[in-house]
């Protein structure tokens, strides 16, 4: 039994076949006509007429077999324990794109991006033209096709992850759905960037928010008024310090 792995490509599988095995039976196979792919075909030749595979066309053996013979060779996806947990998150950005569509604040394609240590976590809301309209992406980067794509989150709060998701993952998601406005202020502020345009916090009023004071208002998130910075400086000084407006509460 080998174990087959190609992480670019979402593969991972047990073949019950050595080397020597899935060789003679993939050789079988083209010769039967059970494999008939343009690309099984050039590993038969190529084979034919070295006398032998690389290392680099070994599992792709495996994996044609595996096809061929109606066995998987990808892991089922894995759904978090408690499934149904993540439902704030997704009514957090929700609620974002019904108030633009109701004609007030919001994005009708709301993004976030969190980054804890060095695990970054990128929601997206697809958008209804999308095959999965209404969920929410999870992946290490907002734009698409780049970086590490880990699952979708159902209307209903289910995390259908992809089974190499990071816990790390699992431990941001955590933090969000327990109170979504409160945690990404927090992580904002953790970062110095806003959660959910990307852009550094300079301001003092978008450092005690954790954003900015658009985005503050597209979601729904509350952004302290000029009493309120004004109070909070008295008592929290340091907060000017790199305040692009520090001249002014001085």
């Amino acid at each position: 039994m080998v174990t087959i792995q190609l992480e670019n490509k979402g593969i991972c599988f047990q073949s019950p076949y050595t080397h020597g095995q899935v060789a003679i039976t993939f050789r079988e196979l083209v010769e039967q006509g059970t494999i008939t792919s343009s690309f099984g075909r050039s590993l038969y030749q190529q084979a034919k007429k070295k006398g032998t595979y690389s290392q680099g066309q070994l599992p792709w053996l495996h994996i044609l077999v595996a096809q061929a013979e109606g066995r998987a060779t990808r892991p089922a996806p894995r759904e978090h324990l408690f499934a149904t947990k993540y439902q704030a998150i997704h009514e957090h950005m929700l609620n974002c794109r019904q108030s633009r569509e109701q004609g007030g604040k919001g994005l009708l394609n709301p993004v976030i991006g969190l980054q804890v240590a060095d695990q970054r976590v990128v929601l997206k809301l697809a958008g209804k033209k999308s095959r999965n309209s209404g969920k929410v992406s999870v992946a290490s980067s907002h734009r698409y096709g780049e970086g590490e794509f880990y699952g979708w989150i159902d209307q209903d709060g289910t995390f259908r992850a992809r089974h190499n998701t990071p816990n790390e993952v699992f431990e941001i998601l955590d933090r969000v759905a327990e109170d979504p406005a409160r945690a990404i202020s927090e992580i904002g502020k953790e970062s110095g960037h806003c959660c959910y345009c990307f852009a550094e916090l300079t301001t003092v009023p978008s450092k005690m928010a954790g954003c900015g004071s658009t985005c503050a208002a597209n979601y729904g998130v509350h952004y302290p008024g000029r009493t309120e910075v004004r109070e909070y400086v008295l008592n929290n000084p340091e907060i000017l310090i790199g305040a692009t407006d520090q001249d002014k509460w001085v």
